[in-house]
């Protein structure tokens, strides 16, 4: 199983930051990100903008190929994932795990769980009980062609609309914490709460 973190998004609700390089307890909001994911698969891949791809030099996400968009953003995270499947097939790998890079607490046995509800082919998303948590997914190889073809004729935009029409299995997971996703100022504000509330639970 592959990874791929998909970081390729305007930030527009945090000023247009690289938001997956905010400081969270004083490291960049990826690294956490990689922490929880990296033991999850053989290996990991960045999705980020060509032109912010330089920026992550002095991250953990440095030690790993960072993957361009084929649609420069067009297509929104379906993008993102589409460039996750096809290098994915260049490593000869059967599927993909894929990852918000705004999700720093995300389920230690995440993939675990994924898998263990994959059964019919199609890929499989976690839900909580607010959400589809569409970027926290798995996704057969073998959907990339259908998944650029529906890219290309404009049908694959929402990461949701997507999935039900690949019709995604879903895993539920009862914290929605661990899904929480920093979006605005306030949100890293509530995500530093968090991660201080989990350290002094240890």
């Amino acid at each position: 199983m592959r990874g791929v973190i998909v970081a390729g998004g305007n930030a527009l609700r945090m000023g247009r930051l690289e938001k997956p390089l905010v400081l969270l307890r004083g490291r960049p909001l990826i690294d956490h990100v990689i922490e929880r994911v990296r033991p999850q698969v053989e290996t990991i891949a960045l999705n980020a903008k060509d032109e912010a791809s330089a920026l992550y030099r002095d991250t953990a996400a440095r030690e790993f190929p960072v993957l361009a968009d084929r649609f420069g953003g067009e297509a929104g995270p379906v993008g993102g994932v589409l460039a996750g499947l096809d290098w994915a097939a260049s490593c000869g790998a059967d599927w993909l795990a894929t990852f918000p890079a705004d999700t720093p607490f995300l389920p230690l046995d995440l993939v675990e769980r994924l898998v263990a509800q994959a059964g019919s082919g199609a890929p499989v998303v976690a839900i909580t009980p607010e959400k589809v948590q569409g970027l926290c997914a798995i996704w057969p190889v073998s959907c990339r062609v259908v998944l650029e073809d529906g890219i290309r004729a404009s049908r694959y935009r929402s990461l949701w609309w997507t999935l039900d029409d690949l019709g995604a299995e879903r895993c539920h997971f009862e914290d929605p914490d661990a899904f929480f996703n920093v979006n605005t100022e306030a949100d890293l504000a509530d995500a530093e709460r968090l991660a201080k509330a989990a350290k002094n639970s240890v």
